[in-house]
């Protein structure tokens, strides 16, 4: 890809980050997060992150008393979008959640998609949002809830480390499956 393309790929993907991005660094040129991977799943070549930044989880603004939180899905699955972002606000008193909004950005164009949440209070039934409150609202109690530090870094280079990961874990995970075929097959498996 000629240079040209890089960067201009680059330029879109960094408006669309900033716009998506809504942390307490938002202003700067390119803000620095403390990233954590609050959960992940999936098989090899479909595994999905979820990373909170830690600097983006201030007092809501919007609601007196409930604490923002910014949580990055990160996809391997090329079929799906490059990363999802919500920012949801918890109120660590009641124990519910509600998104603030959310938005996709598309891996091929890097074009920014607004997707619809629902915005009402609510007691999170998904592993990740459960992951999301606690890490809003119980800061020192993040490695004991399975969550792990990635560092400070621009949301880039948190975005390629990701996609590293994957690549390093891909052979591991085919590994794995291919295991559980042949204990499937020969009926050992319990």
């Amino acid at each position: 890809m000629s240079s040209f393309f890089k960067f201009k790929k680059l330029i879109f993907l960094s408006a669309a980050l900033l716009f998506a991005f809504n942390s307490a660094n938002a202003e700067e040129p390119n803000p620095v997060g403390d990233w954590w991977i609050i959960y992940g799943n999936g098989v090899a070549q479909k595994n999905i992150m979820y990373v909170a930044d830690a600097t983006s989880v201030v007092p809501s603004e919007k609601t007196k008393g409930a604490t923002m939180v910014a949580v990055t899905l990160v996809y391997e699955e090329p079929g799906k979008p490059m990363i999802d972002v919500y920012n949801l606000e918890a109120q660590c008193s009641t124990g519910k959640v509600r998104f603030i909004n959310g938005q996709s950005v598309e891996r091929l164009a890097y074009t920014l998609r607004h997707l619809k949440v629902a915005n009402q209070w609510q007691t999170p039934k998904e592993f990740w949002v459960q992951q999301a409150l606690k890490f809003a609202c119980a800061p020192g109690s993040r490695a004991k809830n399975d969550m792990a530090a990635v560092g400070k870094m621009e949301y880039l280079q948190m975005i390629e480390m990701l996609q590293q990961m994957f690549f390093k874990l891909a052979p591991i995970q085919e590994k794995s499956q291919m295991m559980d075929n042949i204990d499937s097959l020969l009926e050992l498996k319990k």
